[in-house]
């Protein structure tokens, strides 16, 4: 069988639980910008980030995926979604992003340029933060979208700037 189906030829895509959507509808675009994240951690994976650091990406993909899902499925469909056990982002994820937060307390000093450590795990851990914050925006589209979806995606820009600076810190010697 072919990933090839020209279903999508006409500007609509298939959603789960029946029916077609417009590649343009909130729930289209904000599961695409969630897969781009992904692609993005994904970058940063395999950059020679720590064991550690790579461990917590993984956990964080693992959730961006269960989002994507949540996000691909009409507003009407949801419940039967999850009702078929489904895996979504809830208050438990929002509060592991927040853990993480707590360890590593760095306050804002200002704006920075990406990249400019010469550090490439922390130019690609900005990338990711400023597609996550576009998913944030995003996912804030879609019909009847749960707060702690966003809440999760809005979280985790917050730890990718973290973890960008500490990068930046390692890489100046810091």
């Amino acid at each position: 069988m072919s990933i090839i189906t020209k279903r999508g030829d006409d500007g609509f895509t298939d959603a789960m639980y029946g029916g077609r959507l417009p590649k343009d509808a909130p729930e289209v675009v904000a599961c695409g910008d969630v897969d781009e994240l992904n692609a993005a951690l994904g970058m940063l994976r395999v950059s020679g980030l720590s064991s550690e650091l790579v461990e917590e990406i993984d956990t964080i993909q693992s959730h961006l995926v269960a989002l994507m899902g949540l996000l691909s499925v009409p507003a009407a469909k949801r419940e039967e979604y999850l009702a078929d056990g489904f895996p979504s982002v809830t208050q438990a994820e929002v509060d592991w992003l927040e853990s993480i937060a707590v360890e590593m307390p760095t306050k804002f000093n200002g704006w920075v340029r990406p990249g400019a450590s010469g550090s490439v795990p922390a130019a690609w851990m900005d990338m990711a933060r400023t597609v996550c914050r576009r998913a944030e925006r995003s996912a804030w589209q879609v019909p009847e979208v749960s707060s702690e979806a966003c809440q999760f995606l809005n979280r985790l820009s917050d730890i990718l700037w973290l973890w960008a600076r500490k990068l930046e810190a390692a890489a100046s010697g810091e």
